[in-house]
């Protein structure tokens, strides 16, 4: 009967939330936080109104605000069963992920010091901040948990209601760890100091949860960029910071996953502090940034997903088994490997079978797994560029690293939406996959390669749309939630991206702009293909402003007509010798 109560009484709480000190969107926090914004708005003076300033249309009825404000109301129903009932057969309340305590109102007596109080408090503090950031961390690098935390990361613009858009299965797991951290710290307090004083609490929670809430809190999920600086960004979480964890740049994944503390970012190389404002797009990445079309779809979509993943695994996990009986059951062969033995080709479509097995027996253990796409390059480029690009630069790589082959390219990768279609869909001639499929492509691979005998696979992508495919695929093959079995398997991004192999500075250091340059079918793309197949480069000005005249938009951003095959050889050795660092960086197998 008393879980009944508990399940009601959280209902109720949802409803009234705005009343409630321990919910984020309590009276006192929006206020303070429309106080926080007025003083931004004044230092900044934008050209709108106040009140446009704090609420833009384009926000707060944009169609994924909208999931929020329904989202919140399905969570109300379904929280009181979902999560109050479980955590009361624990024993414990809960409002939101926080658990009540004892507590000690200001100005009560107690025998106890006001400086052991103070300190208890801090210490519970310091163990729900830890619970939530642990929890948190591993919602990321779990597939599993990851399909459920994905609601929370679809969000496409920010407001303070998104806070609520987590599925059941994260508020669950995270509030139960709270649980467990904090009843550790309760047990070490009385261990080395003796019985436990009450927290010292600020309208019945911990004071420095309540000032964490006062100070800013709602910002965290809004369109207000409020960063503080970067010596204090080291200790506290700024909403800027975690703005920045649900960007879908690549630069900004797995980042900043603290709630009140930057400590344990720091301590799990997760930080990211920036040094002035920056500019990126929410979502769970580029191409599908909300992959849920309904609301409710949050409620029900993950539990299939992470169905899918463990489906796989058990069927792995068998294979895995089956392989290690047909090795040790099967008939034996004399491998009488020539250690001197080179292969007619790195490239394992060009090999038959058996020159693959002489090359494994001759220390060939480590295969590099290409990805490129068929996507739009402009009106001047042909469909296959990075298929070109990637299929050379991997031989190259290959060569430099030794005893080393190329799988086939990937040329099928996730290119953007169908229905309606985004990104390069959105020309004709361009092909595209989801990302699950993508990832499953990869393991797949790297499965088929280690269970030859290849003891390291190394991905890399020449398109950014195949760098969360590769990272993901990457994680689970090293031992992920439901992995079959660690493995030696890396995403080498350096490769791709042009802050770390160096492609942009190069070119700015010749007399390029950024604009110049540019990001898709510029100067870059263009010189690269230009140097490998000439053919695949048409009559760069006519070409491009004859569709631009045509059309209003040519799929190119920047001047490819910069472009050159001089230009191109610099790109293409960039990228190689990047990559080749990146490996040689990795540990050694078994450290």
């Amino acid at each position: 009967m008393e879980h009944i109560e508990i399940a009601v009484a959280t209902l109720f709480r949802s409803i009234v939330a705005i009343g409630v000190p321990g919910e984020r969107i309590f009276v006192l926090y929006v206020f303070s936080t429309l106080a926080i914004v007025y003083v931004v708005y004044r230092f900044r003076k934008p050209t709108v109104a106040f009140l446009k300033y704090c609420f833009p249309k384009d926000i707060y009825l944009h169609p994924s605000a909208k999931q929020d404000y329904l989202y919140y109301f399905w969570m109300a129903l379904l929280k009181g069963v979902l999560v109050a009932v479980p955590l009361a057969w624990l024993g414990t309340s809960i409002h939101g992920i926080w658990v009540e305590p004892a507590t000690l109102q200001a100005g009560e007596a107690t025998d106890h010091s006001f400086w052991s109080i103070l300190a208890f408090s801090f210490l519970l503090l310091l163990a729900f901040d830890f619970a939530v950031f642990f929890t948190h961390y591993l919602q990321h690098k779990v597939p599993i948990l990851w399909e459920f935390h994905k609601v929370h990361h679809s969000a496409e613009v920010l407001t303070p209601l998104t806070v609520f858009r987590m599925s059941p299965v994260d508020l669950i797991v995270t509030g139960a760890a709270v649980v467990i951290c904090e009843a550790g710290a309760r047990a070490l307090w009385l261990m080395f100091v003796g019985p436990a004083p009450d927290i010292f609490a600020i309208l019945g929670i911990n004071a420095g949860i309540f000032l964490f809430y006062l100070f800013g809190y709602n910002l965290r999920h809004s369109h207000i960029w409020l960063s503080y600086p970067a010596w204090l960004s080291g200790h506290l979480v700024s909403p800027a910071m975690h703005q920045i964890h649900h960007s879908s740049e690549v630069r900004h994944w797995d980042k900043n996953m603290g709630l009140v503390f930057s400590w344990w970012d720091w301590l799990f190389g997760t930080l990211y502090i920036p040094k002035e404002k920056e500019t990126f797009k929410f979502g769970i990445d580029g191409h599908e940034a909300n992959p849920f079309h309904a609301s409710h779809e949050m409620l029900w979509k993950p539990f299939i997903w992470a169905w899918r993943r463990i489906s796989r695994r058990v069927k792995q996990v068998f294979s895995v088994i089956a392989a290690c009986l047909l090795c040790l059951l099967g008939p034996t062969q004399d491998s009488a490997a020539d250690e001197g033995y080179s292969p007619p080709s790195l490239h394992l479509e060009d090999l038959t079978w058996t020159e693959v097995r002489k090359a494994l027996d001759a220390g060939y253990t480590q295969v590099i797994v290409p990805s490129g796409g068929t996507e739009q390059n402009g009106p001047h480029m042909v469909l296959g560029k990075h298929n070109i690009v990637v299929r050379y630069t991997s031989g190259a790589l290959a060569s430099q690293l030794g005893k080393t082959l190329v799988a086939p390219v990937v040329t099928y990768v996730p290119e953007g939406d169908i229905d309606p279609p985004t990104g390069h869909m959105r020309f004709p001639g361009t092909l595209t996959i989801s990302e699950e499929t993508f990832e499953d492509i990869l393991v797949s691979t790297a499965q088929s390669l280690l269970q030859h005998g290849f003891s390291r696979v190394y991905f890399i992508g020449d398109s950014g749309s195949t760098q969360r495919g590769q990272k993901a695929a990457a994680d689970r093959m090293r031992g992920g939630w439901w992995s079959s079995a660690p493995a030696q398997v890396f995403q080498i991004s350096d490769y791709y991206f042009a802050e770390a192999n160096g492609q942009n500075a190069e070119l700015q250091e010749q007399g390029f702009s950024l604009e110049q340059i540019g990001t898709h079918a510029g100067i870059r793309d263009t010189s690269e293909v230009m140097a490998l197949n000439a053919d695949g480069v048409r009559n760069l000005t006519n070409a491009v402003h004859g569709v631009l005249k045509a059309t209003g938009e040519t799929g190119v951003i920047g001047e490819p007509s910069l472009a050159s095959a001089e230009i191109g050889h610099t790109m293409l050795d960039l990228k190689v010798n990047a990559a080749l660092a990146q490996i040689r960086a990795l540990p050694e197998p078994g450290l």
